[in-house]
């Protein structure tokens, strides 16, 4: 019941009816909790900050020690370098954390050789120290020069060929021995030079190509292409003909083609007639230069003597005989 001091304080009259054991418990929506301009500056902030680490920055540099033959879980110099190029442009990392990934990643004795740097050098003072070491030493003309020299080995597929040859040729190019604007031009050549498989070049039309060579990647992919396609169609020949069939057609079809000297003709009766002439007009010229040198003199042994020096063999056996009647 209300009374004229409520009516004079409805606030009174309003908590006199709110039971004693209830609790305020106000409702607030996501607008008070999380205002639009709070929402706004923590965006900003991981946005500009970039505080989320990369892939990368959360991997682990493989180790390297140097030794050799490479250890089990190791890698070798230019990978482990490759990794480092890597680290250092990532602007996420630090200096000082680059310092440490570095120095984690490495094992005695290429940990021996940076450790007089310490750890308040910079990562290029390490690279620099390790790849006095460890890098390359041999000149870039000799690299060259062994890329050159590099031809396809027996069993070895195209596209690992050309792996190789992409290598070699990469350290030529990084110590000077050819510049990296040509290196599709000689990869094209030298492999064109030392692919014994003919017929793989004329089909790709590699050597129209040279005026405009291809990339390493494109080329590779071309190569893969075609020895997929090249298994492909043995797989059917093996299915069509049998195993046995398809290997005696495996050179004229698929394979390299494979040059067998020519057999020489050794039991037939016109040869053995020719080599016992050969040796009779062999055995002539070597008894009338005797005599010569003995003392025989006049114009018309000499004129006889040069004849005979520029004469072939004769036919037949009385030809020899009838010279052989002429100087004496």
């Amino acid at each position: 019941m209300q009374t004229n001091h409520d009516i004079a304080n409805p606030i009174n009259a309003v908590t006199r009816n709110i039971p004693t054991t209830a609790t305020w418990n106000p409702i607030l929506d996501e607008g008070t909790v999380n205002p639009p301009h709070v929402q706004k500056v923590i965006v900003e902030h991981f946005i500009r900050g970039d505080s989320t680490p990369s892939s990368y920055s959360q991997s682990r540099i493989r180790t390297f020690s140097g030794w050799l033959p490479k250890p089990n879980g190791e890698v070798d110099y230019d990978s482990w370098r490759t990794q480092v190029d890597l680290l250092l442009k990532d602007v996420s990392v630090s200096g000082p954390q680059k310092v440490r990934r570095i120095l984690e990643s490495l094992l005695s004795p290429a940990a021996d050789i940076v450790k007089p740097l310490g750890t308040n050098a910079t990562p290029q003072a390490y690279l620099t120290q390790l790849e006095s070491a460890f890098g390359v030493v041999e000149d870039g003309e000799e690299l060259f020069a062994t890329f050159l020299g590099s031809n396809q080995n027996s069993g070895e597929k195209p596209s690992v060929y050309l792996s190789r040859l992409q290598t070699l040729l990469t350290k030529a190019v990084t110590r000077g021995g050819v510049s990296a604007a040509e290196s599709d031009k000689y990869l094209l050549r030298q492999f064109c030079r030392g692919c014994w498989d003919q017929s793989l070049i004329i089909g790709l039309l590699l050597e129209h190509r040279r005026p405009n060579p291809p990339t390493f990647p494109e080329l590779l992919l071309l190569l893969r292409t075609e020895e997929d396609r090249r298994a492909a169609k043995m797989d059917r020949m093996k299915k069509h003909l049998g195993s046995t069939k398809a290997a005696a057609h495996v050179h004229s079809v698929i394979n390299m083609p494979v040059f067998e000297p020519e057999a020489y003709p050794t039991t037939t009766k016109e040869h053995k007639t020719d080599s016992r002439l050969e040796k009779e007009v062999a055995e002539l010229r070597m008894q009338v230069a005797k005599l010569i040198q003995q003392g025989e003199k006049g114009e018309g042994h000499k004129g006889v003597q040069s004849r005979l020096a520029q004469s072939g063999p004769p036919a037949k056996t009385e030809s020899l005989l009838a010279q052989a009647l002429v100087l004496f």
